[in-house]
């Protein structure tokens, strides 16, 4: 998969240099990965810094020169189309303000494909409140190298529990320095997996969710924003036999917006003794993401 990712970046129609940085998270870099080709070089580097994504995100971001405009990221299973770069230049060249960009994707599963599509040139941060939005996906990520490495946005997160959300995270906070600029089409090809590198992992995920809200307490100024994560720490609740919590976390939910769903599925989860996993497996299936 990552020599079809590389493939994507080094393919791209991008008229100027596209220099790769392949971050090897615990695992030792494949000499058979890099290229000194002038315009479109791969450089491999090991993630020095604290395990997980974020950090390696950062040791990426921290490898390439300071005269880097641009810094942009792909997961390892994820794939570019050819337009990529160019379009989502040509979109942050209209904004003289534009510190970051992402782009729509097309979901690949072996069983279906889904385009996931936000009809928005620009996504300001109370948008972001409202939640995660599923066409911002970090394998479109495009951001300037000095605002991520000076104050004004910063790196990605290193203290979020595990890493859960470092993505969301990132959006908010680069959408507090201004509007994202966000390319309608489909520049990004996402392979969706069976199951999520974190299900099953509740406690984490709640930590992580509550750890967002600490930090972020405008969120609780968008009732669809704070129902929705209340929503989340309510299902991880009853999924590890916390009634009370989750039953708790579940009225907020409701109180703050009654069309929130999750207050009622920790609701039928609970009283009907559905499996939790298996509830998540259904809908990662269905390309609905976790709950």
């Amino acid at each position: 998969m990552i020599r079809d990712t590389l493939k994507g970046i080094t393919s791209q129609d991008y008229p100027g240099q596209v220099t790769t940085v392949v971050v090897f998270d615990g695992g030792d870099p494949d000499p058979e990965l890099a290229s000194d080709d002038p315009a479109r070089p791969v450089r491999l580097v090991r993630n020095e810094r604290s395990r997980g994504l974020p950090a390696a995100r950062n040791s990426g971001i921290l490898a390439h020169a300071e005269s880097v405009e641009w810094v942009a990221f792909c997961d390892d299973d994820d794939t570019w189309l050819p337009t990529k770069i160019t379009a989502q230049v040509r979109a942050v060249q209209k904004h003289p303000d534009a510190v970051f960009a992402t782009c729509g994707s097309l979901i690949v599963h072996e069983d279906w494909t889904r385009h996931i599509h936000l009809e928005k040139e620009r996504v300001p941060f109370a948008d972001l409140l409202d939640g995660r939005q599923p066409a911002m996906h970090p394998s479109g990520f495009l951001a300037r190298r000095s605002a991520l490495t000076g104050d004004a946005v910063g790196l990605f997160s290193e203290t979020i529990p595990s890493g859960y959300g470092e993505d969301y995270e990132m959006l908010l906070r680069a959408a507090r320095c201004a509007p994202i600029v966000h390319v309608p089409e489909e520049h990004l090809h996402v392979r969706m997996h069976a199951q999520s590198h974190f299900a099953g992992r509740w406690d984490v995920i709640a930590e992580a969710l509550q750890w967002l809200l600490e930090r972020y307490p405008e969120i609780r100024t968008s009732r669809k924003g704070y129902s929705r994560l209340a929503g989340q720490v309510a299902f991880t609740r009853v999924a590890v036999g916390r009634r009370a919590e989750a039953l708790r976390w579940s009225m907020r939910a409701f109180t703050t917006d009654p069309r929130e769903i999750r207050s009622y599925g920790v609701a039928a989860i609970a009283l009907l003794r559905l499996s939790p996993t298996w509830v998540v497996r259904r809908m990662e299936a269905r390309g609905l993401g976790a709950p």
